[in-house]
C-alpha cells in the first residue's frame, strides 16, 4: 500500500544540517518506492517566528487529505495549539531528533510543547539514548521507535586514491551545542606543527556564538581555516584527505557526522555523552565535552601518533559497518508510520 504523507516542519527544508539531510535521504527512498509526501514548512526555525505562524498553521494542514502525519519536533511551537486536532482527525507520529528542553533550549515553555508531542500515536527517536530519554519523560515504551541516521550517503563519492593529509576536520554549526570554539582553543594548545584544523558547517546560525569562534580563531596560534558549508562532493573529497576527525559537541540526538568519518576511515574525537560513544565505538577518543586539556592531549596524541591513527582508523570503518545505512533508516521510519497507521 502506497501512502500518502504529510511532513510538518519548520525553516528552510535545503539546510545542510543533520536534521534536514536525514529528512531529504528518507524521503528521496519513500517517494522512490511509491509513497507520496508533502512536505509542509509552518514557520521559521527560531521560537519567536514560530509562535507568529501558529494561528495559521491549522489552516495550511488539511488532515483528511494524507494517511498520516509525520511532526518534525523542531516545529513543537507552531504545531502544539493543532495536534489534539490533527491527531483526533490522522495517525499522528512524532520525529524527534532531540528535544529541546535536552538540548539546551531555556523557554519556560518548552515542558508544554514537549508533553503535547510525547502524546502522538508513535514517537520515533533517532537513537536508544533518545529513546530512553523520551520513555523517561513519560512517553509509552510500546508507542516508542528508533530509526538512526545512516552511515553511507557521501561513500560514493569518495574519490579513490587520494593521500591522507596532516588535516583534522570538524563538520558542525556554529550554535554552543556543537563547541567549536572550545575545539580551537583546544588546537591552539595541542600546538601540531604543520598540521591544520579545518572547520565546516553554517558559520551564520547563532551569530554571538560565531563572534566566539570567529575570535578563537583568529587568537588561535596553530592553523585554522574556515571553510563554511560545502557540497557533497567537496565534503566528500575533504574526508577522503583528511586524517582525523574532531567534533566535542556538548549534546548530540545522534550525530550523523560521527557515522559518516567512521564509515570514511577517520579516526573521531568527540564528546562522551549522549548516544556519541556508542555511536562512535572504539574508533575514536572520548574526551568530557568542556575540557579543553583533555581534548588538546587526545588531539595531540592522534596527530603525533601513527600507528594509533591507523588502529583507529581500522576500527572506524568496521564499526561503521555494524550501522544503520539509509535504505535502513528508511525502512525503520516507514515501519513506524504503518504501525501507527493500523493501531
Amino acid at each position: 500500500m502506497n501512502l500518502h504523507l504529510a511532513f510538518l516542519t519548520v525553516g528552510d527544508p535545503n539546510r545542510l544540517t543533520g536534521g534536514y539531510l536525514y529528512h531529504r535521504e528518507v524521503f528521496w527512498r519513500w517517494r522512490a518506492q511509491g509513497h507520496r509526501v508533502d512536505e509542509i514548512a509552518l514557520g521559521p526555525a527560531d521560537v519567536a517566528g514560530q509562535l507568529a505562524a501558529a494561528p495559521l498553521a491549522g489552516t495550511r494542514v488539511v488532515a483528511e487529505r494524507y494517511d498520516a502525519l509525520l511532526v518534525d519536533a523542531l516545529a513543537r511551537a507552531v504545531v502544539a495549539p493543532w495536534l489534539d486536532q490533527w491527531r483526533a482527525q490522522r495517525p499522528l507520529i512524532a520525529l524527534i531528533h532531540e528535544l529541546p528542553a535536552v538540548a539546551g533550549a531555556s523557554d519556560s515553555r518548552e515542558q508544554e510543547w514537549e508533553q503535547a508531542l510525547l502524546h502522538a500515536d508513535a514517537l520515533v527517536a533517532v537513537s536508544d539514548d533518545g529513546a530512553a530519554t523520551l520513555i523517561a519523560r513519560g512517553a509509552d515504551p510500546a508507542r516508542v521507535f528508533v530509526a538512526s541516521g545512516g552511515y553511507d550517503r557521501l561513500l560514493a563519492r569518495l574519490p579513490a586514491g587520494m593521500p591522507r593529509e596532516p588535516l583534522v576536520i570538524a563538520v558542525g554549526q556554529w550554535i554552543p551545542r556543537k563547541n567549536l570554539a572550545h575545539l580551537v582553543r583546544a588546537w591552539g594548545q595541542a600546538a601540531i606543527h604543520d598540521w591544520r584544523l579545518d572547520l565546516i558547517g553554517e558559520t551564520n546560525a547563532d551569530p554571538a556564538y560565531a563572534a566566539e569562534v570567529w575570535q578563537a580563531v583568529r587568537s588561535c596560534p596553530a592553523q585554522v581555516s574556515v571553510r563554511g558549508t560545502l557540497d557533497d562532493d567537496a565534503l566528500a573529497n575533504l574526508y577522503a584527505r583528511a586524517s582525523v576527525f574532531a567534533l566535542p559537541s556538548r549534546f548530540e540526538g545522534y550525530g550523523l557526522v560521527f557515522a559518516e568519518a567512521l564509515a570514511c576511515g577517520l579516526p573521531v574525537i568527540a564528546g562522551a555523552v549522549g548516544p556519541v560513544p556508542a555511536l562512535v565505538g572504539n574508533g575514536g577518543l572520548l574526551v568530557p565535552p568542556d575540557d579543553e586539556a583533555a581534548l588538546a592531549a587526545a588531539l595531540r596524541a592522534i596527530t603525533t601518533d601513527p600507528a594509533l591513527r591507523a588502529r583507529l582508523s581500522a576500527a572506524a570503518r568496521q564499526h561503521a559497518a555494524g550501522l544503520p545505512c539509509w535504505d535502513d533508516t528508511a525502512e525503520r521510519l516507514l515501519q513506524a508510520v504503518v504501525w501507527a497507521c493500523r493501531q
